[in-house]
């Protein structure tokens, strides 16, 4: 039998690549690759390796022939078209806690820069200059400390931060307030956590929710000196907008680690007085690049030999049919999406008929619940993920229920009803309103009062959007005179659209989702 190639494009630990050449496999090592190169080369290997350095898009993925698995020795994948990938049947690993102590001293280390001007009294130094009025710095004793997003790395910072006698407040739409209380810390929404902060750092994956999070807007709202600090994504701040702010003494400065482009040597940050950086050193320690050699060494040679995966991002195979896993994956994505409040506690219940399917089909419910808010979650791991986060879930199942397939999600004071109808995944119920729309999509979902007229004031505010709609279904309890309004939009939903639409005296709410393709 011909031993496995792995081709390995970016450095990897020593004690990884060992990993794979006593497996019996063949090892080729080649960190000039990338682009056409890689494409070139990439035919007839069965695993690639990479960290952040590689950028494997679809067209290289295209050009495969025999990959199978795509291991990233590190914990972020935006360098991995994931849907290529997925699509050419190829797992794709990572190792989620790889870095995490790294990165969180890193985080640490940026923050102590700041408050006490190493980097610019050290610069100052060294060109002679002995200025040690003009670098007074500020103690960390006693500041509060905002962190956004209480994933593995945000809490191991927070735990350092309470050790230096810090305040800390954390904004994470998942976390409960019980959760926060046993840690040390206060949850507090996003926009409080802007306004009160003397120094934030940001450690949230890069989403649609995410992207540009820190922007004029939302950078206008922090203290004057106060400090941003990015050791996460660089898409999760605007680069120019946060140049602006320091330059003009919106914000005391800034430390940033990662940016939108790499190499970054032409950032408009760069030359920023005020701004600290540093080229992703987040996880350059020689523990951490070890740690996540072996680890994802490890993943590949199970992977190839028994089948084994861990820690997959993408999500391939399982127990249940493709349209049954599609229906639990984006029930538990709307639930997340429109629930007010994310709680600790999820109700589930299924039909009789699919009860030896479901521990598949519930993994199937929190990737999809789990996958707005963490970072590396996917059908293998969202059951464990949610254990992690400390979710208690209840598993129903119901013997007459009117179409086969249904799942309804109870969850943060919101309930909704699915089923697999025609072979695409349907919203059959909203909060007790019976309905019928594709579970898919763009979606404008309205609560309103059921009077005369507001469903002609709703169509004319979408009309006059250019908003073309695709279908409409309206759940209606005549007793209580009020209705749900759902709406399928043909092409993406101006956020501005929310406020004209509460203009309307019988609109009560409105929530606009994105439910996959």
């Amino acid at each position: 039998m011909q031993s496995a190639k792995v081709l390995i494009t970016d450095k990897l630990a020593p004690e990884g690549v060992k990993i794979l050449k006593e497996a019996g496999f063949e090892v080729t090592e080649d960190n000039s690759l990338n682009g056409n190169s890689l494409k070139e080369k990439i035919a007839g290997y069965d695993a690639l390796i990479v960290r952040s350095g590689t950028q494997a898009t679809g067209d290289i993925i295209q050009e495969t022939s025999n990959l199978k698995i795509i291991g990233r020795a590190g914990t972020g994948v935006d360098n991995i078209d994931i849907t290529a990938a997925t699509k050419k049947g190829i797992i794709v690993c990572n190792v989620p806690a790889g870095n995490t102590i790294s990165a969180c001293e890193h985080t640490l280390g940026l923050i102590l820069s700041l408050a006490r001007n190493i980097p610019q009294s050290h610069n100052s130094l060294k060109e002679g200059r002995w200025e040690r009025k003009k670098y007074k710095g500020k103690e960390l004793y006693g500041k509060t400390l905002g962190v956004v997003g209480m994933g593995k790395i945000g809490t191991e910072v927070v735990l350092r931060a309470l050790a230096f006698k810090m305040d800390v407040i954390v904004s994470d739409p998942y976390i409960t307030d019980e959760r926060a209380e046993e840690i040390g810390v206060k949850k507090v929404s996003f926009e409080k956590l802007l306004k009160v902060t003397d120094i934030i750092t940001v450690h949230v994956p890069v989403n649609d929710k995410t992207r540009g999070l820190f922007n004029k807007e939302t950078i206008s709202k922090m203290k004057k000196d106060s400090y941003l600090i990015n050791c996460a994504r660089g898409a999760i701040i605007d680069e120019e907008a946060l140049a602006a702010a320091v330059k003009n003494g919106d914000i005391a400065g800034a430390a940033v680690d990662v940016f939108t482009k790499k190499p970054a040597t032409d950032s408009n940050l760069i030359n920023v007085e005020g701004i600290i950086h540093t080229p992703h050193l987040g996880a350059s320690t020689a523990e951490a690049q070890k740690r996540v050699a072996i680890a994802t060494a490890e993943q590949v040679k199970d992977y190839i030999l028994d089948k084994k995966i861990v820690n997959a991002v993408n999500m391939i195979g399982g127990k249940i049919d493709k349209e049954l896993k599609e229906l639990g994956f984006r029930i538990g994505f709307l639930a997340a999406s429109v629930a007010k409040n994310l709680t600790d506690e999820v109700i589930i219940s299924y039909i009789e008929e699919i009860k030896d399917k479901e521990e598949s089909l519930t993994r199937a419910v929190f990737e999809g619940f789990l996958s707005q808010f963490t970072e590396g979650v996917n059908f293998i791991n969202a059951g464990i993920i949610a254990r992690e986060k400390g979710i208690e879930y209840t598993v129903k199942f119901k013997s007459s229920v009117s179409v086969p397939g249904d799942i309804i999600i109870n969850t943060g004071g919101t309930q909704i009803r699915g089923s697999i109808i025609g072979g695409k995944p349907r919203i059959t119920g909203y909060n007790g309103y019976i309905v019928d729309v594709p579970l898919a999509g763009n979606l404008i979902i309205i609560d309103n009062d059921d009077v005369p007229g507001v469903i002609g004031k709703i169509g004319t505010v979408i009309g006059r959007n250019k908003l073309n709609i695709g279908s409409m279904e309206v759940g209606r309890d005549k007793e209580l005179c009020s209705a749900v309004t759902i709406i399928e939009i043909d092409g993406a939903i101006p956020d501005s659209i929310r406020g004209q639409l509460l203009k309307e005296k019988a609109v009560k709410g409105v929530k606009i989702i994105k439910v996959g393709p």
